[in-house]
């Protein structure tokens, strides 16, 4: 194909073969409406579409946010309320979400199976262009906002979605700073708004505003269509152009962002956030200074200022975070940057300190800035800091995310701004320029002009208020309160209908012929066969070795797991501690600042995790292990066992300011966690109560550890020197031959010279005959409420089935999905309006239900206690049960890399799950039926009668809620 050639109503823009993505890029616009389309053709079987649309909003009620959630409910094809589940239930998808971003929205999905990629696509399809929300004015009520009454003599409340999602996302100081800062960088920018929608402001949205959005933005002429994979390209452009686009006219749409016109001056601003009511506020300021840079930036200015925030920032050894670390005014230093904007910013961040520290923050920054561009950034650093950005450019490691939808995600950094989008995939080309760049004071150049030379900043304070989330409840109760006496009991009345209607609307079921028009895959075209787990267990010079072999680009990955057990149990949260510390304080053989540096140019990253897992054959039982780990390219694996050896045995554990440092951070970071990660948190927390490894893991990360980190960070000094020879004496005894299980994954070709310097690592590594120790916890059911500042909850409840008699089943597993996508997705995310439930159960028998963002608590629990109630009655049809089975069999076959497959080998080695188990719940989800789910019935009742429970939430919902808890507390 010749450029300029035109393809079923597509023009041919470009056409690039990009070695970094090994495929050939090609760039079109749709002749009849204008729309942009990448299409990116290469022989990765997992296939990404996405279609995005410039969506800026001039006001923070979360127009952009909410109309995200609601073209997903239902469309002209699909008249289904929610085709996004229904889809869910029976595709083999990869990926199916939907993002909002300050200025776009983008409706991304992904599949490995041909049949099912254009299913999923269709869906998607039509849901953004022919949505039902203008029929169904309930969708908006639903996913953003409304009026709640359900009686006539209740207080009327606001409830949605999009409302109570953002309720909890601005919980966190973090939130409210972040908003702060772009209140006050872009006053006259669309970037001073909320696009998630503000709570305060979301009931300001009328649904003619909403459905007006929609009209003028989700056009074709306003899109950007990404196809990534091996696909048929002809068959997909056919598609497109004859099933959407050629319906459409070009339409002059103006979604322009405008720019902020630069500042003279720095501009001041400050704001408060919520604390609990018993928290004492002193120094829990936080302190920001921040910069707008280079208006709609190429590629290579954004990955430059990414590493340049790296490099002054990105550990406390980087010269200006240690500069403020060392100023000892805050408990941490953090910095953020964002691309993925017109005019990007760039912010530093003081954490848990106090604003008459302002002008010596402001100055420390400026000087420290202005000796580095004087005297030159350390050229070690920068080596570093290019490095490792280029490893993990070329390792495209993206955890569960295909990579082909990350590349098209961050093509949009340029694509939306009329920028090159496929410079994002020439990245080698990009890190020679950064190269040599840095030879001649680039990133010196970058300093000065965009941070000392830059006049359009703001510095942004926020402060505690433990008054402040009572002010704005009772603020808001107020005002629904006086809108209530507004109403005449005609209004009430229809207030109290429409109510009721929703209601109805929610509990309803689609018809069968509704159901039948979401397409899906038959079980056929399942693969029976459960994935092949590639383990070979040898023995390498007295130890056990798990090799496994595969495609990694010649990167070699390489692990080492301790036996925790040579550390008593009264020690184990100072071994979590130590694993936090090592690679983060100097050793005997480099300082911190060149340890790092070291690990960043000749490595792809050093790691470590303290991990427990449970035994599927034997309940109650259960390991744990210390494990270090790094990469590396084959060439640099002898220098990468040197390093984690220098790591291990020699760091020191006498840098009390840099411990004290660590400390504050993790602890911080804990906090954060309770904010916005409750639901993780609470059910750890909950399964402590009855298992033992469990309990194991709150000594190692859950409330124990974290109450352990906050005593020590409250009384530093007097327990400073104790903490620094325990941290020794840990660290000494974990460190030990006895027990040691390595882990190696690569090329075939890497495995032998990468043994040679494993065996090199051995000699050196101390074998003491070392006393081991069991592990037992005293347990007991504390059923505990705790008490935040947020003002939604994370509620969970749940039990071990295996001492209750149950065993696990594979068509458990179904039965998540089915309790996951259909009973709590209506009763507490469509009707209780939390932002997501879910139901989880897994081989060793742990039975949970869990809410996240939740404005009920009582609610909720009784959805939890009534789930049996449900499966007992559940009568699916044939095809339903099929598009279960289906979406259950998706989730175990995800495509993984090399080395994500060795880290689930690992797992199931220590955990004891065999080839032959994966085949058998495999075959019990293909073989589960009505009657299989239906007698699980009595188990769930039973787990739901044990009454074990866990809740993070607001204080008022916790203290409503008392007889519920044995113990209610503050987190914190």
């Amino acid at each position: 194909m010749k450029v300029h050639d035109n393809l079923h109503g597509f023009t041919l823009l470009r056409e690039e073969n990009i070695e970094e993505v090994n495929g050939i890029a090609r760039v079109f616009e749709h002749d009849k409406t204008g729309a942009r389309l990448i299409y990116i053709s290469n022989d990765d079987d997992n296939k990404v579409f996405h279609i995005g649309f410039r969506t800026p909003s001039d006001n923070s009620t979360g127009v952009a946010h909410i109309m995200e959630h609601s073209v997903l409910c239902g469309s002209r094809k699909y008249p289904v309320k929610e085709p996004f589940v229904e889809l869910a239930k029976g595709s083999m998808n990869t990926f199916l979400n939907a993002m909002t971003y300050p200025d776009k929205t983008v409706y991304p999905i992904a599949s490995t199976n041909d049949k099912d990629f254009m299913n999923l696509m269709d869906v998607y399809l039509d849901a953004v262009f022919y949505p039902d929300i203008y029929n169904t004015p309930h969708i908006f009520h639903q996913e953003g906002w409304h009026y709640h009454l359900e009686n006539k003599e209740d207080p009327i409340t606001y409830n949605g979605v999009v409302y109570n999602e953002m309720k909890g996302v601005y919980s966190s100081p973090e939130e409210v700073l972040q908003r702060k800062i772009f209140q006050t960088l872009y006053p006259d920018s669309i970037y001073g708004e909320e696009s998630g929608g503000y709570p305060e402001n979301i009931p300001d949205l009328t649904f003619e505003d909403f459905a007006a959005f929609h009209k003028k933005l989700y056009h074709p002429s306003n899109s950007y269509i990404y196809l990534y994979g091996d696909g048929d390209m002809d068959a997909h452009l056919k598609y497109l152009d004859e099933a959407y686009l050629s319906q459409f006219d070009r339409a002059d749409i103006d979604s322009e962002i405008p720019t902020q016109v630069p500042f003279e001056e720095m501009a001041v601003a400050s704001d408060s956030y919520p604390i609990p009511s018993d928290e004492d506020q002193k120094n829990k300021d936080y302190l920001s200074l921040s910069y707008v840079l280079e208006n709609e930036p190429t590629f290579e200015d954004i990955l430059a200022f990414d590493v340049l925030g790296h490099i002054l920032l990105g550990a406390n050894s980087a010269p200006l975070k240690k500069a403020l670390l060392d100023l000892n005014i805050c408990k941490e230093v953090d910095y953020a940057y964002s691309s993925s904007m017109k005019q990007p910013y760039f912010s530093i961040v003081l954490k848990h300190t106090d604003e008459k520290y302002k002008e010596l923050f402001i100055e420390t920054v400026e000087k420290t800035l202005e000796d580095l561009v004087k005297n030159g950034l350390d050229k070690r650093s920068v080596e570093a800091g290019i490095n490792i950005n280029e490893f993990m450019l070329i390792e495209g490691e993206y955890g569960s995310y295909p990579k082909g939808l990350m590349y098209g995600l961050e093509m949009f950094d340029t694509w939306l701004y009329g920028g090159d989008p496929l410079s994002h995939l020439k990245y080698r080309d990009a890190i020679s320029k950064l190269r040599m760049s840095s030879e001649n004071r680039g990133f010196e150049a970058l300093i000065a002009r965009y941070l000392l030379g830059n006049p359009h900043q703001a510095f942004v304070s926020i402060h505690p208020d433990s008054s402040l989330a009572e002010k704005k409840e009772k603020s808001l109760s107020d005002k629904l309160e006086a809108y209530k006496r507004s109403l005449s009991p005609e209004e009430l009345d229809d207030l109290v209908a429409d109510t009721q209607a929703l209601l109805e609307r929610q509990n309803n079921e689609d018809s069968p012929e509704a159901l039948e028009s979401i397409p899906k895959l038959s079980l056929d075209e399942i693969n029976k066969k459960a994935r092949k787990v590639v383990l070979y267990e040898e023995e390498f010079k007295g130890h056990k070795l798990l090799y496994h072999p595969g495609y990694t680009g010649g990167i070699a990955y390489v692990k080492f797991y301790f036996d925790t057990h040579t550390i008593p149990q009264e020690d184990l949260k100072y071994l979590s501690l130590v694993n936090k510390i090592i690679g983060r304080v100097s050793t005997e053989d480099y300082d911190y600042e060149r340890l790092n540096q070291e690990i960043e140019i000749s490595t792809g990253g050093i790691s470590s995790s303290v991990e427990t897992y449970d035994n599927i054959k034997e309940s109650g039982c259960y390991e744990s292990k210390f494990a270090i780990k790094g990469k590396a390219v084959g060439a640099n694996v002898k220098r990468l066992l040197e390093l984690i050896e220098s790591t291990i045995l020699r760091s020191r554990f006498d840098e009390r300011h840099l411990i004290e440092d660590i400390v504050s951070e993790i602890r911080m970071n804990k906090e954060n966690q309770f904010l916005m990660g409750g639901h993780t948190v609470s059910v750890q927390r909950l399964q402590s109560y009855y298992s033992q490894s469990a309990r194991m893991f709150e000594e190692l990360g859950g409330v124990e550890f974290y109450q352990f980190l906050a005593d020590i960070d409250d009384h530093f000094d007097e327990r400073w020197e104790d903490l620094s020879d325990k941290l020794k004496e840990v660290a000494n005894t974990i460190f030990n031959k006895k027990g040691l299980i390595i882990s190696i994954t690569g090329d075939k070709e890497l495995k032998e010279p990468v043994l040679e310097a494993v065996g090199r690592f051995l000699e050196n590594l101390p074998d003491r005959d070392l006393e081991t120790y069991g592990y037992h916890f005293d347990l007991a059911v504390k059923d505990e409420g705790f008490m935040t500042a947020a003002k939604i909850q994370y509620v969970s409840k749940g039990f071990n089935i295996r001492e209750l008699g149950y065993s696990y089943n594979g068509s458990m597993l179904v039965l998540k999905s089915i309790l996951a996508m259909d009973y709590l997705w209506n009763r507490i995310r469509v009707q209780g309006g939390a932002y997501g439930a879910h139901f989880g159960i897994n081989r060793a028998g742990e039975l949970y239900f869990a809410s996240f963002r939740d404005p009920n608590l009582s609610k909720t629990l009784d959805a939890y206690n009534e789930a049996f109630e449900y499966v007992e009655n559940l009568e699916v049809s044939r095809r339903e049960m099929e598009k279960y089975i289906i979406g259950t069999i998706s989730s175990k076959d995800v495509p993984l890399s090399t080395a994500l497959k060795a880290d689930a080998a690992d797992t199931m080695y220590f955990n004891k799950t065999t080839q032959e188990d994966l085949q058998k719940e495999r075959d019990e989800i293909l073989g589960t039926t009505n009657e299989s789910l239906r007698s699980t019935a009595a188990m769930i009742r039973e787990a739901m009668d044990k009454n074990v429970l866990c809740v993070i939430g607001s204080e008022e919902a916790v203290r409503v809620a008392e007889e519920e808890f044995k113990e209610i507390k503050y987190i914190k």
